[in-house]
Order: structure tokens, then C-alpha cells, then sequence
């Protein structure tokens, strides 16, 4: 499945959506440098520590595991990314955070999908299709 724009400004939204318009820079490039820090679909914690602080770190290690992005065995330090995982960093990978940010500026008009509520008119707002959210 490939991850459109749509996908990732409602999963965005959903994940960290409270930039407002000035906060999404900040967040948009902890996302980006946080997947830049990883070694194929792995990462290593002090890796990520050394690129992004430990706060930094840690707080996107939490939002992305409860996001479902982020899977691990034991611990959290030493993990991988699903399949939705794959489909974000790809996606973010080829983007700039510039990009990324005038992506997630919509107006009054854009009609947001939510992981438990579809907007889209062919789904009938039952659960989203989009590949990011947790089913």
C-alpha cells in the first residue's frame, strides 16, 4: 500500500496534532531526525539519544509505540518498525520538513479522518482505511 498525503496529515493530526500552526516545525523534524537516526527498520536508543536528546528521545520513542509504529521484545531501547513503520519513514524519508509542514497547514475546509471515525464519503464513517492508524 503506498501512503498518501491524506494519510499522513490525518495520522499526524491525530498523533501530535496540537502545533497550531507553529508548534508542527518542531515536532515534524523530532519525527524526521528520529527516523534518519535508524539502521535499516532498526534503532539503537544511545543513537537516538546522541542525535536528539534524551527527552527528545524518549518522548517519541512513547508517542510512537502508542501509536503503533514502534515494536519491540524486551525493551524499548533496542527496536524496530512495523509495517506502518515502514510506510511513515519511507514516506517521511523523502520529504523535507518544510514539505512535511505545508502539508499538515490546512484550512477550515479539509475534513480530517480520525483512527475511529472516517470522513471519507466511500467509506461510510466506519473505521478509516489509512495504513497508519491502529485498527
Amino acid at each position: 500500500m503506498k501512503l498518501t498525503d491524506k494519510h499522513f496529515i490525518d495520522w499526524e493530526s491525530e498523533t501530535f496534532g496540537f502545533g497550531y500552526g507553529s508548534g508542527e516545525e518542531y515536532t515534524l523534524k523530532a519525527l524526521k531526525d528520529f527516523f534518519d537516526c535508524f539502521v535499516k527498520n532498526f534503532y539503537d536508543y544511545e543513537q537516538l539519544e546522541k542525535k536528539l536528546g534524551k527527552t527528545v528521545t524518549w518522548l517519541m520513542i512513547n508517542i510512537l509505540c502508542h501509536a503503533d509504529i514502534i515494536e519491540y521484545g524486551t525493551s524499548p531501547r533496542y527496536a524496530w518498525i512495523n509495517e506502518k513503520g515502514k510506510l511513515l519513514k519511507k514516506f517521511i524519508n523523502n520529504k523535507t520538513v518544510d514539505e512535511l509542514c505545508d502539508l499538515t497547514d490546512t484550512d477550515e475546509d479539509y475534513t480530517y479522518c480520525y483512527s475511529d471515525y472516517c470522513n471519507c464519503e466511500a467509506n461510510g464513517n466506519v473505521n478509516c482505511e489509512n495504513p497508519l492508524f491502529k485498527k
